[in-house]
């Protein structure tokens, strides 16, 4: 196993998860809900990983029609578009991270693609041990975790410090 690969999956996990609190806590202040977030993460430790990994279970297709829809139909409602937002940017940088700190390509691909992989694993493993989520869903979870993989892991590679020839 190449170093490269470590370094990606590390600090794009990082980014990823630093980002995602960061929209969140954002989100929440704006929307004057900031009390209640911590309320319920002190009663339910658990939670905290929706918080950190749960714009991964999103299809980015999904968030992207979402935004739009929202943007031109005039809401006025800005802590759920910065929140909309943050499912965009998170992913983005933190494949942006994966593809500068990669080494090569496939360092910088599968770096953020097992980010998101863990990620879905997280939330589902989450949902099937608080929620008694059914298993389609669970598999929803996971599908979204690979299509965002393979979506954001485009951008990682295009941002690798190899030549792309």
């Amino acid at each position: 196993m190449k170093i490269g690969l470590g370094k990606a999956l590390g600090f794009s996990l990082l980014a990823f998860i630093g980002l995602n609190f960061l929209f969140i806590i954002i989100a929440e202040t704006i929307s004057g809900g900031l009390n209640t977030l911590f309320s319920t993460i002190t009663a339910d430790p658990l939670y905290i990983i929706v918080i950190f990994f749960g714009p991964i279970s999103y299809m980015p297709g999904a968030v992207i029609t979402a935004l739009y829809t929202s943007i031109a139909l005039g809401m006025t409602d800005v802590a759920a578009l910065i929140q909309l937002i943050g499912f965009i940017v998170s992913p983005f940088v933190a494949a942006l991270v994966a593809g500068r700190t990669g080494g090569g390509k496939g360092g910088s691909f599968g770096g953020w693609m097992l980010a998101a992989l863990i990620g879905a694993t997280a939330v589902a493993v989450l949902f099937y041990v608080q929620l008694a989520a059914p298993i389609g869903e669970i598999i929803i979870i996971m599908l979204s975790g690979a299509v965002n993989g393979i979506f954001y892991g485009c951008f990682a590679l295009l941002f690798t410090k190899t030549e792309m020839y």
